[in-house]
């Protein structure tokens, strides 16, 4: 199996880089195959309204950039984690750039390339109310029915600052068991 841990939060061993971190630690104790990025090291334009229909008639986009080789490794991984800390109710703009970038996938070419992937998202947030990442959380299921994905698990949790997330013995626990148990 190969997993794919996209890190969308700017700061490098911060609470989505640990946590991201913990998964890949279980799926590497479970014999797979990963592969960390982080989105804030790769230059990824936004999409851009006038060469949307290009996408969707050639099934690549024209936009000259790092997210180019992510399509194909969006296309190998079997799960993919989106890390993203809660910003405003949404993702970070690192991973809603990315996100929006699947635009390509309407093609028929790779409409079906996305079709039962499995994705894990990870979440933290410094609010203590964890309903407000639902807005973030209704985004993705939206976007991975479109693509017939999977939501397949999350994690949402009230970590605080940075790093604060390693004293959440509960937090940690379940993002281990997550890459553990992805099959």
């Amino acid at each position: 199996m190969n997993v794919l841990g996209v890190v969308g939060s700017p700061r490098k061993k911060g609470n989505t880089d640990i946590l991201i971190d913990e998964v890949l630690k279980g799926v590497k104790t479970a014999g797979s195959k990963f592969e960390k990025i982080f989105l804030n090291d790769l230059e990824i334009k936004p999409c851009q309204a006038e060469c949307s229909d290009y996408c969707k008639k050639r099934g690549y986009c024209k936009i000259d950039d790092d997210m180019a080789p992510l399509y194909n490794k969006l296309f190998e991984s079997d799960v993919i984690i989106l890390g993203t800390p809660v910003y405003w109710y949404g993702p970070s703009a690192q991973l809603k750039t990315f996100i929006d970038r699947w635009y390509a996938f309407c093609h028929p070419r790779h409409v079906q390339k996305m079709k039962g992937k499995k994705f894990v998202l990870i979440a933290p947030l410094e609010e203590t109310d964890k309903s407000a990442a639902q807005p973030l959380v209704n985004m993705i299921k939206k976007s991975l029915d479109y693509l017939d994905s999977k939501f397949h698990a999350k994690i949402i949790v009230s970590a605080g600052e940075k790093g604060e997330v390693r004293k959440d013995l509960q937090a940690m626990k379940q993002a281990y068991r997550i890459g553990l148990k992805l099959k």
